[in-house]
């Protein structure tokens, strides 16, 4: 079985290995990285257009003929676009889908983006799990934390999210951290605080291991 994850951050390659790592999701799959960060930003200068959904589509395709048999993208900007991408036999998932589904079991919901351009996204997949999300859910883009990310300042980008749950957040039921470059800051929190917090990348590849299992027991939901 060959995954592929589709990033738009190249950061968020390293971000994935020390997860795959934890997780040990590399000892049973082939696990391959593609970075394509023309496509976050167009999104970003932009918008999702038809020009920006025919270049994601083309990228999932290209993926798929070199093999994959999973494609997860990891941005959450794009994630609906590769989604949508008619592929001949692999499957393509969203980074964020697996989060989505856990977010959709809490009863009170605060959804953090870094950037403006996740938050629309992040509220149409949650929308299809509750369809009232929009008049409940807690929505925030945590200001300055992006401009840091750029400067290749993770380390502040990381520091700038966790102030900002800890001062706005620590009295939430569950909070969820939008984009996949935003997980690490969890491990800046006090413990309290850690198990409130959902994040993409590690749902996402517990997922993924699950489907494996299910490919070698049928028996396993």
């Amino acid at each position: 079985m060959k995954v592929a994850l589709l990033h738009t951050l190249q950061a968020n390659q390293a971000l994935f290995d020390a997860c795959l790592v934890q997780t040990r999701l590399g000892e049973f799959v082939d696990i391959v990285h593609y970075c394509a960060p023309e496509l976050l930003q167009y999104a970003s200068e932009v918008g999702i257009d038809d020009t920006l959904t025919a270049l994601v589509a083309q990228q999932v395709l290209d993926i798929e003929a070199q093999g994959a048999d999973w494609v997860v993208c990891t941005c959450s900007s794009i994630g609906r676009l590769a989604e949508q991408a008619i592929t001949q036999r692999a499957k393509v998932i969203r980074v964020d889908r697996p989060m989505a589904i856990a977010a959709s079991q809490v009863e009170s919901l605060t959804v953090l983006a870094a950037l403006e351009t996740t938050i629309k996204p992040t509220m149409a997949l949650l929308a299809e799990y509750a369809t009232d999300i929009e008049q409940t859910a807690k929505i925030a883009v945590i200001e300055g934390a992006w401009p840091h990310y750029l400067d290749g300042d993770l380390q502040a980008y990381q520091q700038t999210i966790a102030d900002y749950i800890q001062q706005y957040c620590a009295e939430d039921s569950a909070i969820m951290l939008a984009q996949a470059s935003m997980a690490p800051a969890v491990s800046l929190l006090p413990h309290c605080l850690q198990s409130k917090v959902l994040t993409s990348p590690t749902l996402c590849v517990e997922y993924l291991l699950t489907q494996v299992a299910r490919r070698t027991d049928p028996e396993v939901k």
